[in-house]
């Protein structure tokens, strides 16, 4: 057994994941131009957005800011695999996680005094200071000190000892949109700093714009962007594509594992839902719904296959996937494109999410972790 997993490096995959550095860091140097700074903190929690969390920070390490993450878990594999670059935590702590998080070095974010409280007592027993970002709520309605409170409550955590107020942030429900619910978030997240700096309370990072944001609000007063989808090459509004753009990382391959002639009045998988009109080549695929693939696009979603479309036969299995080739001839083993580029065609994470009634955010975030990643130029 240990021999079989030594030359595991060896096997062909079956399905895999591509991501492309170039592509990657283009994107990063786009919005970097888009916004006339360079401090950005890169979201790669969920994986990196499913794209692979080891893989996406080991070509962004030392080239941004912060790397952004939602778990602890993520965290401290960042900090072991790429200390250099400085780790930020979006997500609420228990009490039992908050030794780990000192430790290990990570700059975490406060949405309550409490919570300060206590993470300043135990940094100050570790005997060192921890950085935090004060998270206020200014119309999210989730984490964060609402923004009535947080004046009072920010310049009690600036007497702390165990503290470091690094950065202040707030998060936008409708980024995308120019409205006037956005613009009073942003004048109630001025006011706030104004009647801070007051009281000589002034922070180095001052951040709010997400993708859509970066893409369409241009404010000095927010000096740190953090992208998520676009750094990947994903819009995650399709109005925002005439704004600026960008090229998608990843790609999904598989191959094909049967080939099999079907006479016109035969069914292909469950419920019978492909029944062929005529004579037809059907090829089988091993990527289903337990890869990632969602479910619900099998009567919409298509392949590429030598720089041509060929639909689904029937729903998505757990393990697999029936393509109808038609007179198309193909071998096992030859390689099927389910997202990416092939000879000029390409099918988007936006496609797939189109064709599934959902969003691109999550298509990408779904894909298996045990998928191999491939790194090209």
């Amino acid at each position: 057994m240990p021999e079989l997993t030594q030359n595991r490096s060896g096997i062909q995959h079956s399905s895999w994941i591509e991501l492309c550095a170039g592509r990657l860091l283009k994107n990063l140097q786009t919005l970097q131009k888009r916004f006339g700074q360079t401090d950005v903190l890169a979201v790669v929690k969920a994986n990196a957005y499913g794209h692979g969390l080891k893989e996406i920070a080991g070509i962004l390490a030392g080239k941004v800011t912060y790397f952004g993450v939602a778990t602890l878990r993520e965290a401290l594999e960042l900090k072991e695999h790429h200390p250099q670059t400085p780790v930020f935590l979006f997500g609420h702590l228990f009490s039992h996680e908050l030794p780990a998080a000192l430790l290990g070095g990570i700059t975490l974010s406060v949405s309550s005094l409490e919570k300060a409280w206590e993470i300043s007592d135990l940094s100050e027993g570790l005997g060192h200071k921890t950085s935090v970002h004060v998270k206020v709520d200014t119309g999210m309605g989730r984490m964060g000190i609402p923004a009535r409170e947080a004046a009072v409550s920010i310049r009690e955590m600036a007497k702390l000892k165990g503290l470091m107020l690094d950065g202040i942030y707030m998060h936008f429900p409708t980024a995308e949109k120019d409205d006037a619910f956005r613009k009073t978030q942003v004048l109630e997240f001025r006011s706030l700093l104004q009647t801070l700096e007051q009281k000589n309370i002034a922070f180095r990072f001052r951040h709010a714009k997400n993708s859509a944001a970066t893409l369409t609000l241009k404010d000095p007063l927010l000096n740190m962007i953090r992208p998520g989808l676009t750094l990947y090459g994903i819009y995650p509004d399709p109005a925002l594509k005439d704004a600026v753009q960008f090229e998608p990382v990843l790609s999904l391959r598989s191959r094909i594992v049967l080939v099999k002639k079907l006479r016109a009045g035969e069914s292909v998988g469950y419920g019978r839902e492909f029944i062929s009109k005529q004579n037809t080549t059907i090829v089988v695929l091993p990527f289903g719904y337990s890869h990632g693939y969602p479910y619900a696009a099998w009567k919409n979603a298509s392949v590429l296959f030598q720089g041509k479309r060929y639909p689904f036969a029937g729903k998505v299995s757990m393990d697999y996937i029936a393509v109808n080739l038609g007179n198309t001839g193909a071998k096992e083993g030859d390689t099927v494109t389910l997202m990416g580029e092939d000879q000029g065609e390409r099918i988007t994470a936006e496609d797939i999410a189109g064709w599934a009634g959902t969003i691109p955010y999550e298509i990408v975030t779904r894909l298996n972790a045990h998928l191999p990643r491939i790194v090209i130029p």
